[in-house]
């Protein structure tokens, strides 16, 4: 059962496919609450030529478009809040929110006093104290509720992935968004990594990571890197998990509500 359709559509691009897109049914061994489900449904898309930014574009441009189509309006009424999904959507990198919304400079923490930020808010780093996967946490526990409008969380920690592009001008992050509003992340995208040896290096990382405890490290995936061997183009790739978009356009506050078969318990016969 895969987690992402994301290897497999890179290798269309790698093979000349420059626009390739899915709708796929994926599963991951989470927790079930209101926004998570182990199996749902997410768009991925991957573009040759573009890069991070041209993928918010296109992320906005289509939500909003989605939101006129059913909903006739581009604000959304949603759980009390009016969300307005006109593009352009507001940037901000993970530092800038962490700093405006829970009063976090991490720039001007050391690693204990990041791991203590971790451990006040109730947060946890399976494999062992990493800077960058101590940021994301912090954020994660701290920010993502209150992320009410449509915002791109832009330039992640380099830690966060193993398949994405190094940022072309701040070093230690990466060319990553991701897109939230009603406090759900509701996008995942890269400026993609295409240098194999990089990429062989960061899955030996999620490895290591793996054997010391961390469930959501990423497998390694020897013919991907063989994949890009051979060469792929400068790409840009996008994944929108489809069950909260149907959330957020039809005012439903549970996952639940919008899965044909959810997780249920089972009854005692």
């Amino acid at each position: 059962l895969r987690i992402s359709p994301e290897l497999y559509l890179k290798r269309l691009v790698a093979g000349g496919f420059e626009r390739v897109f899915e709708v796929a049914t994926d599963f991951r061994n989470e927790s079930i609450d209101t926004t998570h489900n182990p199996e749902f449904t997410m768009l991925g898309v991957y573009r040759a030529y573009a890069d991070y930014e041209d993928m918010m574009e296109l992320t906005e441009q289509m939500i909003e478009s989605i939101a006129v189509e059913v909903t006739g309006s581009a604000t959304v009424e949603y759980q009390d809040h009016e969300l307005d999904f006109s593009a352009p959507w507001k940037r901000l990198t993970m530092k800038e929110a962490i700093k405006e919304h829970a009063g976090i400079d991490v720039d001007e923490l050391s690693d204990s006093e990041l791991e203590h930020e971790v451990e006040e808010l109730g947060g946890e780093l399976d494999s062992g104290f990493e800077r960058g996967l101590a940021v994301a946490e912090i954020f994660e526990e701290a920010v993502e509720d209150e992320l009410v409008q449509p915002v791109h969380i832009i330039d992640h920690p380099e830690e966060t992935t193993p398949l994405c592009k190094d940022h072309r001008s701040k070093e230690g992050l990466i060319e990553r968004f991701e897109s939230f509003a009603a406090g759900m992340e509701l996008s995942n995208a890269y400026t993609e990594l295409r240098n194999p040896i990089r990429q062989r290096e960061l899955f030996e990382e999620e490895e290591r990571r793996q054997e010391q405890g961390d469930d959501e490290a990423h497998p390694i995936d020897m013919d991907f890197v063989e994949t890009l061997e051979l060469g792929m183009p400068p790409t840009g790739g996008l994944g929108i998990g489809i069950d909260r978009l149907v959330m957020l356009m039809t005012d439903s506050q549970s996952i639940k509500e919008v899965l044909a078969f959810p997780m249920v318990k089972g009854q005692d016969s």
